[in-house]
């Protein structure tokens, strides 16, 4: 288990720990449980401006596009869930599932292929990563990376 203390406001002001991965194909998961004031997600993080992926906090779960911007929100209350990005080629798409439940996909999908430094310079490259934001802390569990596309059954 690994545990982030909340730092910042928000992922911009936060520290995220990231993973390289290979490949434009891949699925990333991760088991989160946040504490009260706590914001944490799953995110494929180019920096603080420029990240998208799937958010539990107090607000429930969202989805953070490229912009920053949450379109909407489910499970309202929820403290505890794994969350899954599963990257086809470039075409994401974010999935959840509340402990004893079945997996849930969310509204929205995002196209990354434009998150890479010819675009927005930096040299940097997009990576799946994980962040706790607020106040308290964020604990994962049982982290999976594959080298395909896994969608949930």
């Amino acid at each position: 288990m690994l545990t982030l203390n909340a730092f910042g406001s928000s992922l911009p002001d936060s520290f995220p720990l990231t993973t390289p991965v290979g490949g434009h194909s891949y699925t990333v998961e991760i088991d989160t449980e946040i504490a009260p004031g706590c914001s944490t997600g799953l995110l494929l993080f180019y920096d603080p401006q420029h990240a998208t992926g799937i958010l539990l906090d107090g607000e429930g779960i969202g989805v953070r596009l490229a912009s920053g911007y949450v379109p909407s929100r489910q499970q309202k209350g929820a403290t505890r869930a794994t969350l899954r990005i599963v990257n086809d080629n470039q075409e994401v798409d974010f999935y959840f599932r509340l402990p004893g439940q079945s997996w849930q996909k969310t509204r929205e999908s995002a196209e990354v292929s434009g998150m890479h430094h010819n675009v927005l310079g930096g040299f940097l490259d997009l990576r799946p990563a994980v962040f706790a934001a607020g106040s308290g802390s964020a604990s994962f569990r049982n982290f999976g990376y594959w080298p395909e596309t896994k969608v949930p059954a």
